[in-house]
């Protein structure tokens, strides 16, 4: 019987950063112990070593010195915006802003939440340092040092850097608000994502409704717990509270204005292939949901259904779906106004993903022991309880590697969008070869810098995945 490590040392083995001082090797022993142990490891080594730096040195030598980066240069807005109006820009700088702000809440409300949880168990506290946040995030910031870099004016760089501090101040206040505004900002943060889509989308006709009804659900969940020694105060408050939510809302599109849309079609380069990947993972992942857990369903309608979407959509491959998007979908919908090509091209991609998705979460469901699901019940629990309390956090943990693996591919199949003239990144970037100058010149570099803007994003998703799954001791326990 061969001897097998315990789990814990496993871990501990396969990441030495987590081993105490006093047990951590020096490299050069660590080098000897595995590179150079016997004459064949050494040999291989050797000959890895001299190709890793003949490749290392060749590529730097084209990166630095011989590449013609003057295509990428030239054309970096139209990689980043693609054919979006120029004198629309506006939009996306007011965008970003927003959805900085947006994110710093939420990254803020999350670290407050477990800063709490921390204090109410005694857990020590842990806040990241610089340092670990430049670990996780080293090659996003590393891309956007190279774009900056390319830019030619100031004016990106004051942008980019603006941006940051805008969300790392609104992180800095999140976290420094009380213990009851952790919902409200959960909502504030959910409003200003919308509201960064509409600013971009313009105000046209009665869109403020739907913003409006958002506010007032947000004012209506905010003052859902306030307490107070008359009743009736409450359900003052609350009315008081949705009503000015109301006013606020219309009074602001008032003084706004009626801005005129850009249309979708003309949403294009690295901020569409954003745009459409982040959509279609928020989108498709709730979807996913619900047909793994209909395919287990005990209807034989809802589970004959779930496994009809899955089957049919997993075995057409994407690049026919896309075909089918541009030329069917409005015939099939018998619209007025047919949807733009954008909207198209989303909602066939995250019908895709989401086929794809909910077998990976089936396997998840599958993982969960029949024993758990059956103390649930023993206890008292309802089966919606059940499901949502003790099977699915067991389930998603336990895919968690391969439900981002499934983000990274949608992403990069966000490339074949050039096939039916959405001018995504990679479209943005042929689009370079159709001047005149660059006809047939800065081929090769332009690739590169596209490969690398696709790595870096994909690279930093995995990194992600990888600290999740320490964080939450998968494969450990």
């Amino acid at each position: 019987m061969t001897d097998t490590m315990p789990p814990s040392e496993t871990a501990l083995q396969n990441n030495p950063s987590r081993l105490p001082p006093d047990m951590r090797v020096s490299p050069s022993t660590w080098m000897r112990k595995n590179l150079f142990n016997n004459w064949y490891n050494a040999l291989i080594s050797v000959v890895a070593g001299v190709v890793g730096a003949l490749l290392v040195f060749y590529f730097g030598r084209f990166v630095l010195v011989t590449g013609e980066w003057e295509a990428v240069r030239k054309n970096l807005t139209l990689l980043m915006t693609g054919v979006y109006p120029r004198n629309e820009q506006w939009r996306l700088v007011a965008q970003m802003y927003i959805i900085a702000s947006a994110l710093g809440l939420t990254w803020g409300t999350v670290t407050a939440q477990s800063l709490d949880r921390a204090e109410d168990t005694g857990v020590e506290k842990h806040r990241p340092t610089p340092i670990d946040l430049l670990r996780r995030y080293w090659a996003v910031l590393f891309m956007l040092a190279v774009i900056l870099v390319l830019t030619q004016t100031i004016w990106p760089t004051l942008f980019t850097l603006s941006t940051i501090a805008v969300g790392l101040t609104v992180r800095s206040g999140a976290m420094r608000l009380p213990r009851s505004a952790r919902q409200p900002c959960w909502y504030a943060a959910a409003f200003m994502a919308i509201v960064s889509f509409q600013v971009v989308s313009g105000t046209n006709g009665n869109a403020w409704w739907w913003t409006a009804a958002l506010a007032a659900f947000i004012a209506m969940q905010s003052t859902a717990n306030l307490e107070t020694t008359v009743a009736w105060h409450r359900t003052a408050l609350r009315i008081g509270s949705i009503a000015a939510a109301v006013v606020v809302v219309r009074i602001a599109y008032w003084l706004i204005g009626d801005t005129s849309s850009v249309s979708w079609d003309d949403w294009s380069g690295l901020y569409l292939t954003l745009v459409a990947s982040g959509a279609a993972i928020i989108l498709s992942f709730p979807l996913a949901l619900l047909l793994a857990l209909g395919r287990r369903s005990s209807l034989p309608v809802v589970r004959w259904l779930c496994v009809t979407y899955i089957e049919i959509f997993r075995g057409v491959p994407f690049i026919v779906l896309l075909f089918i998007a541009k030329i069917f979908i409005d015939f099939f919908l018998g619209a007025d106004t047919p949807l733009s090509l954008t909207t198209r091209t989303i909602v066939v991609f995250t019908i895709f993903s989401s086929a794809y998705l909910a077998e990976v979460v089936r396997g998840g469901l599958q993982a969960v022991p029949k024993g758990q699901i059956e103390a649930g019940q023993a206890a008292g629990m309802q089966p919606p309880a059940i499901m949502r309390l003790i099977v699915l956090p067991q389930a998603l943990r336990a895919v968690i590697p391969a439900m981002v693996g499934q983000f990274i591919s949608l992403y990069k199949d966000s490339t074949l969008f050039a096939f039916i003239s959405v001018v995504d990144f990679y479209r943005a970037r042929e689009l370079i070869h159709s001047q005149q100058e660059f006809t047939t010149t800065a081929i090769f570099e332009t690739l590169v810098f596209a490969a690398f803007i696709y790595w870096a994003i994909s690279y930093t998703m995995s990194k992600e995945s990888q600290r999740l799954e320490r964080h939450l001791g998968v494969g450990e326990r």
